[in-house]
Formats: structure tokens, sequence, C-alpha cells
């Protein structure tokens, strides 16, 4: 493949040195992509961080009840699979920047998906601070991260180049007016709304998390399905609970409180961190520089017939793996948890 041709021009370690070359400006796009598309870990790193991050954009009373529905929706019955679609998108918008056709492309799916759903669920896409916190926690996630791991955060010409980024990748997205088809739906507003620079990002995302984030019963339900999911995907059953405590440890205290989560004990959590950090410390600094992109990666493992049939066999599984972990648990369990999906 063409990528992989380019991939043995590189140099053992080359993506630190292309970044500071770089100018926030005119290469943010460059930037993003090479802080995050090339930061290594492979699917371990990557289905941590979708733990960590999409808890935190369901703690309302709408975005918990269009995600779990009736029956837990994909979280519950095609939990990795749902992994693999959203890292897709992702992968593609950080890898091709705001101005290429396969990101509008990939971004317009999302939209018709949302108007799907605002057919049953009337005016859950109309909150334009979901969308505002949604991406700027984006921009920001992967900074605190490694803060949280006390690793580098990112340098100024990153903060610079994340802010730019999200910021235009904003105007392709389309906020809902309820009851009225997706042709009628308005451009997410940016100049004036959107955050003015990495500070005010980082500030809207606290206060949102201090001060919006709600208490509900399907928001439990959906933490407690990412947080098992990446435990049950990594881990043998004996120590899922040692794995699921890896996501909870490096989740937002807000995001757990929100989510009625116990955080970790706090010395096992000074020993994840420590842990985890230590492994990204040693990757970033003996091991060579990744030669090919995620989203390159993804496109192989996507295509792997053989990682499909793995998928679908961990799929099926989890629901039940889920109800034996929380069946009756706790009095506010919205539902008897189904193995089954429903129609």
């Amino acid at each position: 493949m063409a990528f992989e041709t380019e991939a043995e021009k590189k140099p053992y370690k080359w993506v630190k040195n292309a970044i500071e070359s770089s100018d926030p400006y005119k290469d943010y796009e460059k930037i993003w992509r090479l802080s995050i598309e090339f930061s290594g870990g492979g699917d371990f790193i990557q289905n941590l961080i979708y733990a960590t991050t999409f808890s935190n954009f369901i703690a309302s009373e709408w975005g918990s009840e269009v995600v779990w529905r009736n029956d837990g929706g994909k979280v519950l019955h095609r939990a990795t699979d749902r992994v693999y679609e959203t890292q897709y998108h992702n992968s593609v918008w950080w890898y091709h920047g705001p101005h290429h056709p396969e990101t509008q492309k990939s971004v317009d799916t999302i939209n018709k998906r949302h108007a799907y759903y605002a057919k049953t669920y009337p005016g859950v896409f109309s909150h334009t601070t979901d969308y505002t916190y949604v991406l700027c926690f984006t921009a920001i996630s992967v900074h605190r991260l490694r803060l949280r791991l006390h690793l580098p955060g990112f340098t100024e010409k990153q903060k610079l180049a994340a802010h730019i980024f999200w910021k235009e990748m904003a105007q392709l997205f389309l906020v809902e007016v309820p009851h009225r088809p997706l042709e009628e739906w308005k451009p997410l507003p940016t100049h004036e709304d959107f955050p003015q620079d990495w500070d005010e990002m980082y500030r809207y995302c606290e206060d949102f998390e201090n001060n919006h984030m709600a208490v509900t019963d399907k928001g439990h339900m959906i933490a407690e399905a990412l947080f098992d999911q990446f435990a049950d995907r990594f881990f043998p059953p004996a120590l899922r609970p040692l794995g699921r405590s890896i996501p909870i440890t490096l989740s937002l205290p807000q995001t757990l409180k929100a989510h009625r989560i116990q955080p970790t004990n706090p010395i096992l959590a000074r020993i994840i961190i420590f842990l985890v950090g230590t492994f990204m410390w040693i990757m970033e600094t003996f091991f060579p520089d990744p030669k090919i992109s995620y989203q390159e990666t993804l496109q192989l493992q996507l295509a792997d017939k053989n990682q499909k049939k793995q998928t679908r066999k961990l799929d099926s599984g989890f629901p039940a793996t889920f109800a034996s972990n929380h069946q009756g648990a706790a009095a506010f369990c919205p539902f008897s948890v189904s193995t089954k999906k429903s129609d």
C-alpha cells in the first residue's frame, strides 16, 4: 500500500519534530493529525479513551435516553462494534481534517443519524451546549488524560491547533429544529458562541462538568456498560474487576458522581495511574514513533474478516455478562437487564 511505502521513509523518532516545525495557524490539521493519529497505544488505549470520553456525553436526561433507549441500544448489544464505529468516524475527522470531503461525508452521516432518532426523540439534538461541550471536550481530552497520568500535556502549538481544528469542525454539525426535517436544521453557531481560545474551551468544559451534568438511571447503566465493555474485551474473567477500575480511575470525578459510579480505591488508583503512565512513557521514549496513522491501521482491521468475527463473538456474549454483573444490583436500576434486543 502507498502509506506503507511512505512509512518506510520516516525516522525512528519523527512526530515531535514534525509538530514543532509546523505553523499552528496554517498547519492546524497536520498538527492535530500528528498529535492524535500517531500517538500510539493501539486498540487498548483507544478503547480506554472511548470509555472515559463517551460517558461524559450522556450525562443528561435526553442524552442518556436516546443512547440507552428501552433495551440498552448499541452500548449493550453491539458494544465493541460501537467502539469501532465511533473510532472510525473520529479517526476520519482526525486524519483528514474539517475541510476534506471524507470528513464532511462522515459528519453528514452523523447528522442524518441524529435526524433519524429525532423522529422518536424530538428535541434531543436541539441543545447547542451539548454539541459545544463534546467538541471542546474532544479538543482537550488527550491533554487532560496525559496530565492525569503525569505525562507532559500539549505544547502551545498543539493547543492553538486544537482550538482552530475543532472550531472549524463545529461548523459541520447541524442542530435540530424540533419536528422539522434535517434540511431545516441549523448549523451550530460558532463565531460568537464557540470558545475563542484554548483556555476558554477548558473553562467551558469545567463549567459544564461542575454545573450541568445530570444524574439519570439510564446514564448510570450506559457508564456501567462502557466500563464493562473495556474490561470484557481486554481482561480474562478473573481480572475484569481490575479492568473496570482503569477507565473508572481515569474518569472525571464529576462524571462518576453523575453516573453514581463508585470511585476506585485511592491506593489502587495510584497504582493504575503509575502503571498506565509508565507504559505510555516507555512507549513514547524507547519505541519508534508509529509509521502509519491509526486511521490506516483501523482500515486494515475493519477489512479483516477474523477481526469482524472476533468482534461479533465479543458482542454476542456481552449482554449476558453485563446482566450477570448488574441484575438487581441497585434499587434505581431502570429495568430488568435483558440479554435479548428488543425490536
